[in-house]
C-alpha cells in the first residue's frame, strides 16, 4: 500500500504537473490565439492601408496622367505662343520698312508737290509774260500797220511827185 500510496502520490504530482502544463499550455494558447487575433488585425489593417495606398497611387498616376497631358498642351501652347511671337515680330520689322518706305514716299510726294507748285508758279509767270509779249506783239503789230500804211502812202505820195 505504500507502494500504491506513492504511486498515487507519485500520479497525483504527475497529474498536477500536467494540469499546470496544461493550464500554462492553454494560457500560452490563449496568448497565442490573442496575439494571432491581432496580428490577424494587423494584417487587415496592413490590407486596408494597402488598399488605401494604392487607390492613392492609381489617383496620383491618374494626376501625373492629366499633369502629363497639361504639360504636353503647355509645351504646344509655348511652341505656338513662340511661333506667334516670332511671326509678331516679323511683322514688326515689316510694318517698320513699310512705315520707312510710306515716309520716303510722302517725303517724295511733297517734293512733288512742291516741284508741281513751284512749277505751276512758273506756268502762270511765263503765262504772264505770254500775254504781255501777245500784247506788246498786237501793240508792235498795230504800230507796224500804222507805220507801214504810212510808209505806203508816203511811198505813193513819192511816187506821185
Amino acid at each position: 500500500m505504500d507502494k500504491i500510496k506513492e504511486k498515487l502520490e507519485k500520479l497525483r504530482i504527475e497529474s498536477d504537473t500536467h494540469l499546470a502544463r496544461a493550464d500554462k499550455a492553454e494560457q500560452e494558447s490563449k496568448q497565442l490565439k490573442a496575439e494571432l487575433q491581432k496580428r490577424d488585425n494587423d494584417v487587415q489593417n496592413l490590407t486596408n492601408k494597402v488598399t488605401l495606398l494604392q487607390q492613392d497611387l492609381e489617383r496620383a498616376e491618374k494626376r501625373i496622367d492629366e499633369v502629363k497631358l497639361r504639360k504636353g498642351e503647355a509645351d504646344k501652347e509655348d511652341a505656338q505662343i513662340e511661333a506667334l511671337q516670332r511671326k509678331v515680330t516679323m511683322l514688326e520689322h515689316h510694318l517698320e520698312e513699310k512705315e520707312k518706305e510710306w515716309r520716303e514716299a510722302t517725303d517724295k510726294a511733297r517734293q512733288y508737290e512742291m516741284s508741281a507748285e513751284q512749277f505751276e508758279r512758273k506756268s502762270k509767270q511765263l503765262d504772264g509774260e505770254k500775254l504781255d509779249l501777245e500784247k506788246k506783239l498786237e501793240d508792235m503789230t498795230a504800230k507796224y500797220n500804222v507805220v507801214k500804211a504810212e510808209l505806203e502812202s508816203t511811198l505813193k505820195g513819192l511816187e506821185d511827185l
